[in-house]
């Protein structure tokens, strides 16, 4: 309730009280885990009567003030994946922090490249809609929208806070002695061994992810490279009080973890002949 609450209020400061807000959506990673926690905080808005226009890659139809535009062509489908192998190649700390700029470019120059969004830009049309709210990536290629558009962002985050991305997100950047990283073995950092190596990973998270910036800025620059930084207004997370260890968050950080989950049903009624039967 209280993180009900704070989302209202949040949009009271975007959009004056009474009227509804013209909403543009990207979901940037074509994954159902990302695309159920976006669709359940974008069905949530449309209830409301806020008007949604969605770049997604997973479209299941228009309905009343929701429109998509289908991005599946432009995106690779991350469906059907084998365990195995993306445990051998994700499974691993470093070895996820180094490939992941690589990855976030790709995802970047792939959503800039649909046509209907590069059309959108080049319009140079600054009052179609209000907001846009977009799941952020390992690093900052949202602002080139956001300021093409002259809209404020709403940061849509699928996961717990990305650690190495936590500063360039809210300005603040959690003790690694008592806020264990993202990508740490470990909830709580309870002792010196996992304080010390919660340190290092945050350390040559943001080393390495800044490295790989400034390397690709000299010498392959994309133009959302060189934009302005518009900063989140709001973050909507994945996370809630009884599901993550206490930490310090900034108050732009609404806490609605759950809200893709359906209600539960109840148990169906079996009979005794069926039960014998088994």
């Amino acid at each position: 309730m209280a993180s009900l609450v704070l989302w209202l209020l949040s949009m009271w400061t975007i959009v004056p009280f009474g009227e509804t807000a013209r909403i543009l959506a990207i979901e940037p990673v074509a994954g159902k885990s990302h695309w159920y926690f976006m669709s359940s905080v974008l069905r949530s808005l449309t209830e409301a009567g806020h008007t949604v226009t969605v770049f997604t890659p997973f479209p299941d139809g228009n309905r009343t003030n929701y429109t998509e535009v289908d991005t599946s062509l432009d995106l690779p489908i991350r469906l059907n994946m084998d365990v195995m192998q993306t445990i051998q190649n994700l499974g691993e700390p470093f070895k996820l922090i180094d490939i992941m700029s690589k990855m976030v470019r790709f995802y970047c120059d792939a959503n800039y490249s649909n046509r209907k969004l590069a059309d959108l830009m080049a319009s140079g049309i600054r009052n179609q809609y209000d907001l846009l709210i977009i799941e952020p990536l390992g690093f900052d290629c949202v602002s080139y929208l956001a300021d093409a558009l002259g809209v404020p962002v709403i940061y849509s985050i699928p996961s717990p806070m990305i650690t190495f991305s936590e500063r360039l997100f809210t300005g603040h950047l959690s003790n690694p002695a008592s806020v264990s990283n993202l990508l740490a073995y470990h909830a709580v950092p309870g002792t010196f061994v996992r304080r010390f190596t919660n340190t290092v990973l945050l350390t040559y998270s943001l080393v390495k992810t800044r490295y790989d910036q400034l390397v690709t800025l000299f010498t392959d620059p994309r133009p959302y490279d060189l934009a302005p930084t518009v900063n989140p207004s709001i973050i909507f997370q994945n996370s809630h009080y009884i599901t993550e260890s206490s930490r310090p968050v900034t108050p732009n950080v609404v806490y609605v973890g759950g809200i893709h989950l359906k209600p539960a049903k109840t148990i169906p009624k079996v009979s005794v002949y069926y039960i014998i039967s088994m």
